[in-house]
């Protein structure tokens, strides 16, 4: 009978250690792992205020059509008849005008982006809501 080292009776035989090289043999080195990099947690007034200022930035995009950080009366006035047109509905002017007295409180014509962000989260108001613990663990183990 032949042996080899395929054969479980090899080792009876062999003078050598059959055993798997280990890292150390093999002269590699184990990487340090990094640690997960976790954003912080938002407090729900900086969530409330990054919404603001996300939706501020993005009405300045929209209607700011001159690119010079500010928007103008007819700016906004054009940017909310494109609105309306891009979601198929009329426009309504007096409501837009209403809209606009209510971001550009001094009367000066023209909003920044800090003042279009203000206006914004007063005719905007949003909160965070939390599920108090009773009726999260209902929603996560639902009745059969």
């Amino acid at each position: 009978m032949k042996v080899g080292s395929y054969n479980s009776i090899y080792s009876v035989f062999s003078t050598a250690n059959l055993r798997p090289p280990s890292i150390a043999d093999e002269k590699m080195a184990l990487l340090p792992s990094e640690q997960p990099k976790v954003k912080p947690t938002a407090s729900d007034d900086q969530l409330v205020a990054g919404f603001h200022a996300r939706m501020a930035r993005q009405s300045l995009d929209w209607a700011d059509s001159d690119k010079d950080g500010k928007v103008t009366k007819d700016e906004y006035m054009n940017g909310q008849a494109r609105l309306a047109e891009l979601n198929d509905r009329p426009n309504d002017t007096a409501a837009n005008e209403d809209r606009w007295g209510s971001i550009d409180t001094t009367g000066k014509g023209w909003v920044d982006e800090t003042e279009l962000g203000e206006g914004l989260a007063k005719m905007f108001p949003v909160s965070v809501g939390h599920l108090d613990r009773g009726f999260a663990e209902r929603l996560r183990n639902p009745r059969a």
